[in-house]
This record gives C-alpha cells, structure tokens and sequence, in this order.
C-alpha cells in the first residue's frame, strides 16, 4: 500500500493498524475500501470479497487467519510460480535473530516461507542473503521493509501477535 493509500484511507493510517481487515478481526471491509487494494482499479469489482473467500479459514489466538494452518488443512493451494511449470524447492531451516532488545529472539521459519514463495521472491532484493547483512528492526518492518513487505498486507500483520515471530527465549547466563 503507498503512503497516498494510507492518508486517503477513512481514519488515516493502515487498515491492518486499525484491524479493519476481515483476515485480522473478522471484518466485513469490501475490497474496495480496505486500504490494500486499489480502488480505483476495475479489478476491485470482479476480485472475490476476502469475508467469503477466508470464511472458514482456521484462526490464531489472536483471531488472525492462520495461514500456515489454512495451507496444510488443503484449503488453499496456491500457484507454485508465474511460469506455469514453476519449480518449488521447500527448505526446512531455520534462522535466530538475536538482535530483539528485550524481546525474546525471532525465529525465522524457511520451511512455512518457502511453502508459498521461490527464494528469488525475496533473495537479494528484500534480504541480502548473508549473516549481518540486513538490518532488520520493528521500524523498518512496520514501514513496509523487510518483512513488512508481506506482513501487515497479505501475511499477519507485524504488531498484532508477537509470540508468532519473538518465540525464541533467549539464553541466558546464570551469576555465580
């Protein structure tokens, strides 16, 4: 979503912010107006409403569309690339990021990522794939950067559910 979106959306700011969103909270928000979509696209009267295609779509604790869950259930399946004899290469790793503050560390999981996307989706122009190479924050996130890219318009949004990412307790060092 451009900034221009975000200031002419009704109330200013994201509509994931708001949780007027029906992936976040249930909401029955027309595409038109949900502040993700471009209204003044003609695609915005032909596409499905998202409250009928995610209906019955399974919910975090949160009551956010668990799409990890809604991917294994069968109850989506999506294209696997553009081309239409794309190739997925599922991964099965994980990465810790331990740079959190006081937040437990981030788990980042390649296996549910790379279930949807192909490595070039995000290597090298979203993530350097390099140790250190990006400097990840909640700002920049929150900005649309980084993971903010996907989380916050068609992934989770980055700020409604903390355990989902900061789920790595961190060590810790025991005084004698």
């Amino acid at each position: 979503m451009t900034a221009a979106l975000a200031e002419t959306s009704p109330g200013g700011g994201f509509y994931w912010s708001r949780g007027e969103h029906f992936q976040l909270r249930a909401q029955v928000v027309d595409i038109a107006n949900d502040g993700i979509h471009d209204p003044t696209d003609e695609a915005v009267n032909i596409l499905q409403q998202p409250y009928e295609a995610m209906a019955n779509f399974p919910r975090d604790s949160m009551g956010i569309v668990d799409w990890v869950k809604t991917l294994e259930n069968g109850l989506i399946d999506p294209r696997k690339s553009l081309k239409e004899n794309g190739e997925m290469f599922v991964v099965d790793f994980d990465i810790i990021f331990k740079r959190t503050r006081s937040m437990p560390n981030v788990r980042f999981p390649h296996k549910q990522h790379t279930e949807w996307l192909t490595c070039a989706n995000c290597h090298p122009a979203i993530f350097i794939p390099q140790k250190g190479a990006n400097p990840i924050s909640m700002s920049a996130i929150i900005q649309g950067n980084y993971c903010g890219v996907c989380h916050g318009k068609v992934a989770f949004p980055p700020t409604m559910n903390c355990g989902r990412c900061h789920s790595v307790a961190k060590e810790t060092t025991l005084l004698r």
